[in-house]
C-alpha cells in the first residue's frame, strides 16, 4: 500500500479498475433489465393463475350445490311419495349424504320438526323452527340456498331446502341440508384440498360481503367487503388484480363470481412470493458472470505493463460503454503486434454485442403488445415523453372499437383477439413508417403522428375508420371504430393533457352516435 502511495497509482491497478467497474455497470444494466422484465413477467403468471383457478373452484362449487340441491329434492320427493318417512330409514338417508351435509331434517308446513338426523345436532323433533330462512323455506315453496345465518343452537349454517308436495300436489312442508360454517363441512373439505407451497389459498364471500371459507376457521363470518377484490366478485365480475387484504397484507388476487348461490371465490398469491424467483436470478447471473470477471481481471493484469497505450484506450471505451448501448462496429480497432492485446480486444467486442442483444431484446419485449405486435402502453409513454421533450410538435388519435363486449359475447374471445390484430394490421396499413401505431389496452388503439397537425391526422383516422367500414373482419361483418383527436402543442404541453383532450374527443365521438372522428376543440 505504501507503495502505491508513494509511486502514485499504478498502470496495473488502473487497468484493473476500470476493466472491473466497465464490467460490474454492464451487469448491474442487465441484471436490473431482467429483473425489471422477469417481476412483470411473475405478477402476470400468478394473476393470470389465480384468476384461472377461481374460475375453476366457482365450477366445482356450482356443481356441488347442483349436486346437493338434487339430493334434497330426492329426499323431499321420498318424503311426499310415501307420506312419512320413519327414523332409521331417514337415519340411512343422512347416512348416505354425510359428505354433503352436516345435518339434514323434514319440518312440516308449520315449521314443526318431524325427522332430524343426526339426533345431536340440539334440535328434537316436535321443537318449532323460528329462523327467517325455515319461514323464506314455507313461504316460497321452493328449492333455495339461504344466507348464512345463526340457527337457534348457536352455530352459523347455511340451510338448502326443497318443499315436500305429496301426491295430490299439497304443499306439507320442507326437507332441509344444513352446512355448519364454524366446523368441518362440504366446503372446508373440498377448498382445502387447494392450497398451494408458495402460500396461495381460496376463501369465498356470500353476496354480502361475509366469509363462508376462510384457511383461518376464525375468520369465517366476519365481513371483509372493504377490500376491493371482494367487492368486485360480490357484484358479479371475474378477474384478476393486485389488491390489499383487510389485514394489511398485499396479495395477487384471481376471483371468480359464482352465479347459482352469488357466492365469490377467491385464490390469491402473497406479493412477496415473487421476491425467491428473483433472487434465484440475480444470483444465478452473478455466479455465471463470476468466473469472466476474474478472468479478464488476471488477464487485465498481466499485460498491463505491456500495453499501456492500446488497452488504456480500450478500456476507456468499456467505461463509456456502460453508460448506453455502442455497437460492436463501433469498437475501435487496437492495432496492436500481441496476440493477447487482440484476443481481448475481439472478446469485448463480442461481449458487447451479446449484451446488446439481450438488452434489446428484453427492451422490446417490454415495449410490444404480445397480442397485436403493437407498441404497447409503456412504449407509447416513452414515445411521447420523448418526442415532448425535444419540442417536436406531433398528433395524437385515441381509437376505440364500437361495441367490441358484444363480438366477445357472440363469437368468443379467441375471434375478438383476431378482430385486435385484424384491426392492428390496417393501422399499420394506412399509416406512415414514421408513425407509431399503439394498443392503449383492452380494445383501444392509437397513432402518434410526427411532425403532423390535426387535419392530417383527421384524414388519417377518416380513411383507417372508411376501410374498416368497407371490409369484413373476422367475424365475417365489418366493424367500426369511434376516434379522438389532439395535438401537440395546441391541446397541451403534458402527455396527461394530450391524452385527457384525445379522450374527449373519442367520448365526444361514441356520444354522438360512433363510427366518427372527433378534433379536440382545444385546451
Amino acid at each position: 500500500m505504501r507503495h502505491v502511495i508513494k509511486k502514485g497509482i499504478t498502470l496495473r491497478f488502473t487497468i484493473s479498475l476500470l476493466v472491473i467497474t466497465a464490467i460490474l455497470l454492464t451487469m448491474l444494466t442487465s441484471i436490473t433489465s431482467a429483473v425489471q422484465v422477469n417481476r412483470t413477467s411473475l405478477i402476470d403468471n400468478y394473476l393470470s393463475k389465480n384468476e384461472a383457478y377461481s374460475k375453476k373452484l366457482a365450477s366445482n362449487t356450482s356443481e356441488l350445490l347442483n349436486t346437493m340441491q338434487e339430493n334434497i329434492r330426492a329426499i323431499a320427493d321420498i318424503s311426499g311419495r310415501d307420506g312419512s318417512i320413519t327414523p332409521q330409514m331417514f337415519d340411512d338417508l343422512f347416512q348416505e349424504n354425510t359428505q354433503y351435509f352436516n345435518s339434514i331434517l323434514i319440518a312440516d308446513h308449520n315449521r314443526v320438526v318431524r325427522a332430524i338426523s343426526p339426533h345431536t345436532t340440539g334440535v328434537i323433533v316436535g321443537d318449532k323452527l323460528t329462523s327467517e330462512q325455515s319461514m323464506k323455506a314455507v313461504t316460497m315453496k321452493k328449492t333455495f340456498v339461504s344466507e348464512p345465518y345463526r340457527a337457534t343452537t348457536g352455530r352459523l349454517i347455511i340451510l338448502i331446502s326443497a318443499p315436500i308436495i305429496d301426491k295430490n300436489g299439497n304443499y306439507k312442508g320442507f326437507v332441509g341440508g344444513t352446512i355448519y360454517l364454524e366446523e368441518k363441512n362440504v366446503l372446508s373439505t373440498m377448498l382445502k384440498e387447494h392450497f398451494f407451497g408458495d402460500g396461495t389459498y381460496v376463501y369465498v364471500v356470500e353476496e354480502n360481503g361475509d366469509l363462508i371459507f376462510h384457511p383461518e376457521q376464525r375468520r369465517v363470518g366476519q365481513q371483509v367487503l372493504q377490500n376491493e377484490v371482494v367487492r368486485k366478485v360480490v357484484s358479479g365480475e371475474s378477474g384478476s388484480q393486485k389488491v390489499t387484504n383487510t389485514l394489511g397484507r398485499v396479495f395477487l388476487a384471481g376471483y371468480a363470481h359464482e352465479p347459482s348461490s352469488s357466492w365469490g371465490i377467491i385464490s390469491q398469491t402473497p406479493y412477496e412470493v415473487i421476491d425467491k424467483p428473483l433472487r434465484y436470478l440475480v444470483n444465478r447471473m452473478l455466479l455465471f458472470s463470476l468466473p469472466f470477471l476474474i478472468l479478464i481481471l488476471v488477464l487485465a493484469w498481466w499485460v498491463a505493463s505491456r500495453i499501456a497505450k492500446p488497452l488504456h484506450t480500450l478500456a476507456k471505451f468499456s467505461d463509456e460503454a456502460t453508460l448506453k448501448p455502442v455497437p460492436a462496429e463501433d469498437i475501435p480497432d487496437i492495432d496492436s503486434s500481441y496476440y493477447e492485446v487482440r484476443l481481448l480486444s475481439q472478446s469485448v467486442k463480442i461481449a458487447l454485442q451479446n449484451m446488446n442483444q439481450d438488452l434489446t431484446h428484453l427492451r422490446h419485449e417490454v415495449n410490444i403488445d404480445e397480442l397485436t405486435g403493437l407498441v404497447n402502453r409503456r412504449g407509447f409513454d416513452s414515445v411521447m415523453a420523448g418526442w415532448l421533450k425535444s419540442n417536436v410538435p406531433f398528433a395524437l388519435i385515441l381509437i376505440d372499437i364500437d361495441h367490441f363486449k358484444q363480438v366477445n359475447d357472440t363469437y368468443g374471445h379467441v375471434i375478438g383477439d383476431e378482430v385486435l390484430r385484424y384491426l392492428a394490421r390496417l393501422m399499420q396499413l394506412v399509416a406512415s413508417e414514421e408513425d407509431v401505431c399503439f394498443r392503449y389496452g383492452g380494445e383501444e388503439f392509437g397513432i402518434l403522428i410526427r411532425h403532423c397537425g390535426l387535419g392530417r391526422a383527421k384524414i388519417l383516422a377518416d380513411r383507417l375508420r372508411e376501410q374498416l367500414a368497407m371490409t369484413k373482419s373476422p367475424t365475417g361483418q365489418p366493424i367500426t371504430i369511434s376516434a379522438g383527436i389532439s395535438a401537440s402543442p395546441a391541446h397541451g404541453h403534458s402527455a396527461e393533457q394530450l391524452v385527457m383532450r384525445a379522450d374527449e374527443a373519442l367520448y365526444h365521438s361514441k356520444e354522438n352516435g360512433r363510427d366518427r372522428t372527433t378534433v379536440s376543440r382545444g385546451a
